[in-house]
């Protein structure tokens, strides 16, 4: 339901917040005027980007902390029991269902769906990258890999797994091109950029390498783990989150630092660019708004708990999804603020 608001937003404005009835991992995603996003309560939800109203919900059956994708008014995401399913985005309505097999690397955090043209493709606790008919949800082929895939395959070809490998293959038929490996498990999601793949790595580096051959081009030594948050690149800069609470910015030309932000906890959000303020979320419940030149803070806000989902909303905003079961909406605001 929509509440009033529960923050003071420093440098942004309150637009709405949702509260559900578990965790909100799930990182939210803006389309056709509707935000699509799930939640430990076991459901999942379309509210509408303007007001925060439930459009729809529908039960997953478990736990959902991955991020959805959406496509042509299709919704698909991932749930704990394994199922990958199509939703339609207008409705709410279930048109396929797709069932993982069990596997002994069964915890938590699925794969985020990825979709490209036809296909959808999505990692399995089983450590294997599955494609999908989007139409029918059949699946096409199935690439295995050594560990569980807990972050989202790129849709052109790249995917990272607990066996400490990012991965390219064939969108095509799934067969490997390449696997560069790392001294810890890839829960970070790769990025492509201007013909390189960057991910960071439990091993504590961030990685940038060719993307047709998995040639290292460079690493970064951040000096602790990285999780979940994956990188974001803006204006020649990767930014990304470790779990001793910093945030690092990084040159993609060579892999300098630029600078190195510490905040309050650790980070396992992804962080984003919304009116040319670098946005994330850490697990102390602090959700911050820095300048990408200085590294310096320039404003934010604190949620109940800690905010592992951050995506850019409508409008200049952001959408913030914390462990005290709220979504939140916050617009930034380019005319007030400080760096502090």
């Amino acid at each position: 339901m929509v509440s009033t608001s529960p923050i003071s937003p420093d440098g942004g404005s309150f637009s709405w917040n949702f509260r559900t009835g578990g965790f909100v991992d799930s990182a939210p995603v803006l389309s056709g005027g509707n935000v699509y996003f799930g939640s430990w309560d076991r459901r999942f939800y379309a509210l509408d980007a303007a007001t925060g109203k439930e459009v729809w919900s529908f039960p997953a059956g478990d736990f959902v902390d991955a991020s959805p994708a959406v496509s042509d008014g299709k919704v698909f995401f991932c749930s704990w029991n394994r199922l990958v399913r199509c939703i339609d985005g207008r409705t709410g309505r279930e048109r396929w269902r797709f069932e993982m097999p069990p596997s002994t690397f069964d915890d938590h955090r699925q794969s985020s769906p990825s979709v490209a043209g036809d296909r959808v493709f999505v990692g399995g606790y089983d450590g294997v990258l599955y494609a999908l008919d989007r139409e029918t949800g059949r699946k096409l082929w199935e690439m295995p890999t050594g560990g569980a895939i807990r972050s989202r395959p790129h849709p052109e070809g790249f995917v990272g797994s607990g066996d400490g490998k990012m991965y390219a293959f064939d969108a095509a038929d799934g067969s490997l091109r390449w696997a560069f490996s790392t001294g810890g498990a890839v829960h970070s999601a790769p990025v492509l950029s201007e013909g390189r793949v960057c991910f960071g790595s439990r091993d504590g580096r961030v990685y940038c390498l060719d993307s047709k051959t998995g040639r290292k081009l460079w690493s970064y030594e951040a000096g602790n783990r990285i999780e979940y948050s994956s990188p974001l690149v803006y204006e020649g800069i990767l930014y990304i989150g470790d779990c001793a609470g910093k945030v690092h910015a990084v040159k993609m030309s060579d892999g300098k630092p630029v600078w190195v932000f510490e905040g309050s906890g650790p980070v396992y959000s992804s962080p984003v660019a919304v009116r040319g303020r670098i946005v994330y979320g850490d697990n102390s419940g602090e959700v911050y708004f820095l300048d990408p030149r200085s590294g310096k803070r320039w404003g934010g806000f604190h949620a109940g708990d800690a905010v592992q989902a951050v995506a850019p909303g409508a409008e200049g905003s952001i959408l913030a999804g914390s462990r005290d079961g709220f979504l939140y909406a916050v617009t930034v605001d380019t005319n007030t603020g400080r760096d502090r």
